[in-house]
């Protein structure tokens, strides 16, 4: 089977390779357009399993994991008032600073406080975890 600009073409729009990827992948299945498919994303799926994005990944949902354990707390004589994720109260701090930094003094100067906990691991396995 030959290599043509409309097998090369076809590859391209179903695996998003360049002309040269496309175009070695033909040259290498002898023109078999299927073969070619199965080719690329064999090279596709190798690249997204692994390289330093992965770990990066990783890095990032553990972050995201231990943040969403860290709680800021509301508190009114040891009973709690409101009690919000931290990453949605930094959210709002960015996004409405005026009202975030309004809404702390608010509470600062009445009776209330503002704690950050820590959400305390609900099974026994995690014993050994640091404190906030």
């Amino acid at each position: 089977m030959s290599v043509t600009l409309e097998k090369i073409d076809l590859l391209r729009d179903r695996t998003g390779a360049t002309y040269k990827e496309a175009r070695q992948a033909l040259e290498g299945t002898g023109g078999d357009v299927v073969e070619a498919l199965v080719l690329l994303e064999e090279d596709n799926k190798s690249w997204m399993e692994e390289g330093p994005h992965v770990e990066f990944m990783a890095k990032v949902k553990n972050f995201l994991k231990k943040s969403t354990d860290t709680r800021i707390t509301v508190k009114s004589h040891e009973k709690t008032v409101v009690e919000i994720p931290a990453p949605l109260g930094v959210a709002g701090a960015v996004f409405l600073p005026k009202a975030a930094a309004l809404g702390t003094l608010l509470l600062l100067f009445t009776k209330y406080s503002l704690q950050l906990e820590k959400k305390q691991p609900e099974n026994g396995d995690n014993q050994n975890q640091e404190q906030a």
